[in-house]
């Protein structure tokens, strides 16, 4: 039978209709041609996303060799490497105020089981940690955006990570484990809650997301005043708002509360059961006097993280990829005006006033906007706004202004004027053909003190002590083949941080020099060494470094350095009591 439209059949209106393309795979398993396009089309994309992430990656590699690797990296990478060897809780180590535990330190030991104890691996974790912000920034930003609307929003991502501050910038996004990585479990427990539909576990989710924050805070004191504070005030929030405590927000907030809790029991649990131990954060509120200096501060930190502080780009094509970054910086800015309006337009019953946002607006980029007010506002009240590279402290500001950015202007790209869309074509040239430029030019730069590692090694001196920056660092460098247990001055101390306890046993090791750092006197100095350890055998210098060598073994009645206090030896340092994540900073 011919086919009919209103009735009416025959050879003339049929060739009149449209041809429309078979969607369904045949009865014989065959995929008609337009099915087999689409799939096509899909590889194609897929191929495209991961030729480019592959870009991205050896980019990102290249900027971040070009920063020396220096002794709070080999600490990581040494304690990663003793989890892999089966010391899982790190027994004896006294870290930082930051464990990394949960998150980097296993990233480091996934790296180490395919390039061993090398310096490498330092690099290949910060450029895969920065590529995966990227990849967790962009699912974020897509939300439930399908089709080109998706592709915007992954653009402005893209656009506003892509190009960071050269050299200051790689030191901050691209260095040693520092709040960058942070951002990426943050963004995973953000994606929890925005997809908790679409989770094979749909009412679990919160408990995810509970997990999940708990698990940045084990890692980072910093997740809690970042993650779990500004997810609890948006929660809280919107449920006054909407005068019920029922429902989603009721759940985040319980597991926003309930991650604090979890994170210091998992702290004490790892220290009772011998584990790791962790200082306290060092930051303390700052006079009032000083904040006025601090908003300055925040403000340049806060421009470097984004790549758009000015004043130390060098050359046009730099400078012009800063003034699209500053640009971006204020697309941000915007973002955030808009999302705090539109907060408090929408009605108690959770829908704006024009009814364009029901369910109390876009809940993920209202966590955004707390998390950055909030990282923001510590800073500037803190101690930890110092100068310019402090801009560590905010660094997360970077990948949640840059969601926040796709997600309330994203969709709007596709509606702009053609004049805007060009500006913005050529935006992305100019920011592409920096990138390039960037990693093209980036200069790989060998570890701190290799040449003292390279000396040790050729001579066969395989243990000794070095001023802090001169010691984890010489380990990782000699490929653990000389091992340097870090002090502290003015007179040569064990120093508990970033180190093992086992190293100052003078009944397991002898350690026959003595590696001092000329540049940093707090760490010990030529003379401190010889009025303590008497007239070395031989000295060697190499610029920065002077290596002292002697017939005895150093360890021998070595006094400690416990935090501030003092100890007749490393055994007698009392031990440190487990942490609640983010104590410190309420002190």
């Amino acid at each position: 039978m011919s086919p009919t439209l209103g009735g009416v059949t025959g050879p003339a209106q049929r060739a009149t209709l449209p041809t429309i393309p078979r969607q369904r795979v045949q009865p014989d398993g065959v995929r008609t041609p337009a099915a087999t396009t689409s799939r096509k089309t899909r590889l194609v994309t897929v191929g495209a996303v991961v030729a480019g992430l592959a870009v991205l990656l050896l980019g990102y590699l290249r900027m971040a060799r070009a920063t020396p690797t220096n002794s709070d990296a080999a600490a990581n990478a040494l304690q990663a490497w003793d989890m892999l060897h089966g010391d899982v809780l790190l027994r004896g180590w006294t870290l930082s105020d930051v464990s990394f535990y949960s998150t980097e330190l296993l990233q480091y030991a996934l790296i180490e089981v395919f390039f061993g104890l090398d310096q490498r691996v330092v690099h290949v974790a910060s450029a895969t940690t920065y590529l995966l912000l990227i990849v967790f920034a962009s699912l974020a930003a897509k939300g439930d955006a399908t089709g080109r609307a998706a592709w915007a929003r992954v653009a402005v991502v893209v656009a506003t990570l892509l190009v960071p501050q050269p050299h200051g910038g790689w030191a901050v996004v691209l260095y040693a484990p520092d709040h960058t990585g942070t951002a990426v479990p943050l963004l995973l427990a953000w994606l929890l809650v925005d997809r908790r539909s679409a989770t094979p576990l749909r009412r679990w989710w919160p408990v995810g997301v509970l997990v999940v924050l708990a698990l940045a805070q084990v890692a980072d004191p910093l997740a809690m005043f970042i993650g779990a504070v500004p997810l609890a005030l948006v929660s809280a929030a919107r449920l006054i708002r909407g005068r019920t405590w029922r429902g989603t927000d009721a759940h985040l907030l319980a597991a926003a509360a309930g991650s604090v809790v979890l994170a210091h029991a998992l702290l004490a649990l790892v220290w009772w059961a011998g584990g790791f131990s962790v200082h306290s954060p060092v930051a303390r509120f700052s006079p009032a006097a000083e904040l006025g200096d601090h908003v300055v501060t925040a403000v340049n930190a806060t421009a470097h993280n984004y790549g758009a502080y000015l004043p130390t780009l060098d050359g046009p094509l730099a400078l012009a990829a800063g003034l699209v970054n500053l640009a971006l910086l204020l697309l941000v800015v915007a973002a955030l005006g808009a999302t705090v309006v539109r907060f408090f337009r929408t009605s108690p019953d959770g829908a704006s006033p024009d009814g364009s946002s029901p369910g109390g607006g876009d809940r993920i980029a209202q966590v955004l906007t707390a998390a950055t007010l909030v990282n923001l506002s510590a800073f500037i009240a803190s101690t930890q706004a110092g100068d310019i590279g402090s801009a560590r402290q905010i660094v997360a500001v970077l990948p949640f202004g840059a969601v926040l950015a796709a997600r309330v202007w994203g969709d709007r790209l596709l509606t702009a004027a053609p004049a805007v869309r060009r500006i913005g074509a050529v935006a992305g040239v100019i920011l592409v053909v920096a990138f390039a430029t960037q990693s093209a030019g980036a200069k790989p730069q060998p570890p701190e003190a290799h040449e003292v590692a390279e000396y040790l090694v050729a001579h066969d001196l395989r243990y000794g002590l070095g001023s802090y920056w001169g010691s984890n660092v010489i380990t990782l460098a000699s490929n653990g083949r000389a091992q340097v247990a870090p002090v502290i001055g003015p007179d040569i101390r064990s120093y508990r941080w970033e180190s093992d306890a086992d190293w100052y046993d003078a009944t397991k090791h002898d350690a026959r020099f003595l590696v001092i750092d000329l540049k940093h006197a707090r760490y010990g100095t030529v003379d401190a060494a010889v009025a303590q350890f008497g007239v070395p055998v031989e000295r060697h210098d190499f610029g920065r470094w002077a290596l002292l060598v002697y017939d005895h073994n150093l360890l021998a009645g070595l006094p400690a350095q416990c935090g501030g206090l003092a100890a007749a030896t490393h055994t007698h340092c009392p031990p440190l009591s487990p942490k609640i994540p983010g104590a410190g900073l309420l002190d």
